[in-house]
């Protein structure tokens, strides 16, 4: 069971939809730049999805269900006809975790009335009822049901209430002995906006899940790529869940209408080979040439999972009231236009609305490939989660990057 719950990925969407967001190159290679720099710089490695060794999809197919009298039902339907031909999105964000072409199946345009509230398992037996009818297409390890609702429907799952703590998700559910029910849910929220916006949130949050569903098809029964590796578990802190829609939602850019084949906005979701080959992580068409500043992180600290327990991971430890320096090391995939500039917020103060436990100071707040600047963090308080989470940017014209750390005390 993997909510989407990450910070601002509502106003992220709002601010996507306003706009024809686009991956665009950050510039051309400055003049002046050291031809003898080897790119990318050293630099600690990007995070890993990892698999629980759980199936993925081979062959996944979707089946698209929405409600009589929803405004969206047309735009539904084109987009999810369209994701069934957008070959080239659907490749670059699933074919290197061994998920197979995806293909979309007739639409479902069912004449039940949900109820105004829904909780998990009240989908979960609607979905059986309609199995066990002969108007819905019987389950199997490739078949995605997703369940559009309107914004007259509220869904409640795993103690969130949708469009408060989540904005979509993905489950499955054991039908009977050996045959599971795998199925998307996206929620609609109401907020005052045109329905062009509610169409482009709609398809990013759907996106996101029909990814999910496809590379972790299991989460509850056989789960697959649901973890992420040992050194960079304190990421989840920031992005709230660890599947590979979830490490790319929160960070700038990651939702785009100029896939190669598919007209919607769409969101890029995490590739383990672009992070390794020290390109944009979050794919297919990311950011070129790809900058980022990875902070050096050598102590072992513990922290509040947000699903619960604790776990160890890679950060930098600090008592509170003291202060440390942490070292950046900033590199490129490629020559940039020049250097970029690099900032650190404090993700409880910035995120969550709490009190700030984290401050930050520079020896230098620009670089680029090849540079290293000292960072040193002072800890005012104990975070929310029993570290502090932090985020660190590189900006360089209209381009972004992020790079996550955590702090133990």
């Amino acid at each position: 069971m993997r909510l989407l719950h990450a910070p601002g990925f509502a106003l992220a969407l709002l601010a996507c939809s306003s706009t024809n967001a686009t991956v665009a190159d950050s510039g051309a290679p400055d003049a002046g730049a050291d031809a003898a720099i080897a790119y990318p710089a050293p630099h600690p490695p990007m995070p890993l999805v990892v698999t629980r060794k759980g199936p993925v999809m081979a062959s996944p197919k979707i089946v698209p269900i929405t409600f009589s009298g929803d405004p969206l039902v047309g735009d539904v339907d084109d987009f999810v006809a369209k994701m069934g031909t957008a070959t080239q999105y659907w490749a670059g964000a699933t074919a290197e975790y061994g998920v197979g072409p995806l293909t979309s199946l007739p639409p479902i345009h069912s004449t039940d009335v949900p109820a105004a509230t829904l909780s998990d398992a009240d989908i979960q037996a609607w979905l059986t009822t309609q199995i066990q009818s002969p108007s819905f297409p019987q389950p199997d390890a490739n078949t995605i049901y997703a369940i559009f609702y309107p914004d007259t429907v509220t869904v409640n799952m795993g103690g969130g209430v949708g469009c408060q703590d989540f904005e979509g998700y993905h489950n499955d559910f054991k039908l009977s002995p050996g045959k599971f029910v795998i199925y998307a849910v996206t929620p609609r929220c109401p907020p005052p906006v045109k329905k062009d916006t509610l169409t482009d949130m709609m398809a990013a949050i759907a996106s996101h899940e029909l990814i999910e569903a496809a590379t972790d098809p299991l989460p509850q029964d056989n789960a697959a790529y649901v973890d992420l590796d040992a050194d960079h578990l304190g990421w989840s802190l920031v992005t709230g869940g660890t599947e590979v829609g979830d490490l790319c939602a929160p960070f700038p850019g990651v939702f785009s209408r100029t896939m190669p084949d598919i007209s919607y906005l769409v969101q890029r979701t995490w590739s383990n080979q672009a992070g390794a080959a020290s390109h944009d992580p979050c794919a297919p068409n990311g950011v070129t040439p790809y900058f980022n500043s990875a902070p050096v992180l050598n102590d072992t600290v513990t922290f509040n999972q947000p699903q619960g327990g604790t776990a160890k991971t890679k950060g930098v430890t600090i008592p509170v009231g003291q202060s440390g320096t942490v070292e950046l090391d900033l590199y490129s995939d490629g020559p940039t236009s020049g250097p970029w500039t690099v900032s650190a917020i404090d993700y409880e103060s910035a995120f969550k609305g709490l009190p700030a436990s984290l401050t930050f100071a520079f020896d230098k707040t620009t670089g680029q490939n090849g540079d290293v600047i000292q960072m040193t963090i002072t800890v005012k308080k104990k975070g929310s989660s029993g570290a502090e989470p932090f985020w660190i940017q590189s900006t360089l014209g209209t381009q972004t990057s992020v790079w996550l750390g955590v702090v133990g005390n």
